[in-house]
């Protein structure tokens, strides 16, 4: 079994059509990751690192790792001397594949109750470097008949052992949620619409319209499984994406503004006073300030 003190010898450079696994920090640091359509694991295994994630800095320490949904923008890396990071990016389908029926608490987890930033404890360390071990060593095997399968069940184990040690942070209601598994379902195919759509500012109206029911009923649903409305969904995702192009890009106001698709101006100008009470101008100047 790896220890967590040799892994710095260890270095993944795998890609299929589905899957990417990248060690080099430089190399992750020049990725462009919103034309990935997978979810991606980003972990620290030695040192500490700062990212920007949809213009949000993020602060791993070493045993530190986040999940995070298809199209994350990744941005402004910092890491410490002797920094260690792998990430994994893998196709949406093949999470679906992997997790089976758990691709439910898997999403609820990243969108809903945001526990996708895990710390792990000493057990979980010496795990997790069991499998990297593990993984390095039948990653040289490239001629073995079952080289792809192989790979991927060594995947869906670490994926499950990381839902686990989300879903043990998630609140205790979620035991007393009853909602019935097909508004779970309804839920999770308006999350991957929003959040694959790069103009997100849309009606909710449009979003249910796509999912074949109504306005009224889809507004429904995010109350009942989140406590949130699908406005309220629409408003936090598009704020995400304001916030990263202001403080993340040499785009002027106007460009942002037609980017993320919003009619005019002004309109834009009101969304960002209601959403981070100030003008997109003021906002990027406080911020970068």
């Amino acid at each position: 079994m790896a220890k967590f003190a040799d892994m710095e010898q260890i270095k993944f450079d795998y890609e299929d059509d589905s899957i990417k696994l990248v060690t080099t920090f430089e190399e992750m640091a020049h990725m462009d990751t919103t034309s990935l359509n997978g979810y991606m694991i980003l972990a620290c295994d030695n040192g500490r690192m700062d990212v920007d994630i949809n213009g949000v800095r993020h602060h791993l320490e070493t045993f530190e790792a986040l999940i995070l949904p298809p199209h994350t923008r990744l941005s402004n890396h910092m890491g410490s001397p002797g920094v260690r990071c792998d990430l994994a990016i893998i196709a949406s389908d093949v999470i679906k594949r992997l997790l089976g029926a758990h691709v439910e608490e898997w999403d609820r987890c990243l969108y809903v109750y945001k526990t996708n930033h895990i710390v792990a404890n000493d057990e979980e360390r010496e795990q997790f470097a069991g499998y990297i071990g593990t993984l390095s060593f039948k990653l040289r095997q490239q001629q073995r008949r079952y080289y792809k399968e192989v790979i991927e069940s060594l995947l869906r184990c670490i994926l499950f052992d990381y839902l686990e040690m989300m879903m043990s942070a998630v609140p205790q209601v979620e035991a007393a949620i009853t909602t019935e598994g097909q508004h779970k379902v309804l839920f999770r195919r308006f999350l991957e619409l929003l959040t694959t759509r790069h103009v997100k500012h849309q009606l909710v109206d449009t979003y249910a319209q796509e999912l074949c029911v109504s306005p009224n009923y889809l507004t429904k649903i995010c109350r009942e499984v989140t406590g949130k409305t699908a406005l309220q969904w629409v408003r936090e995702y598009t704020g995400a994406d304001i916030r990263y192009y202001l403080l993340n890009t040499d785009l002027s106001v106007k460009e942002t503004c037609d980017c993320l698709g919003f009619p005019n101006l002004s309109f834009f100008g009101k969304y960002c006073r209601r959403a981070f009470g100030m003008s997109p101008t003021e906002f990027r100047k406080k911020m970068k300030g």
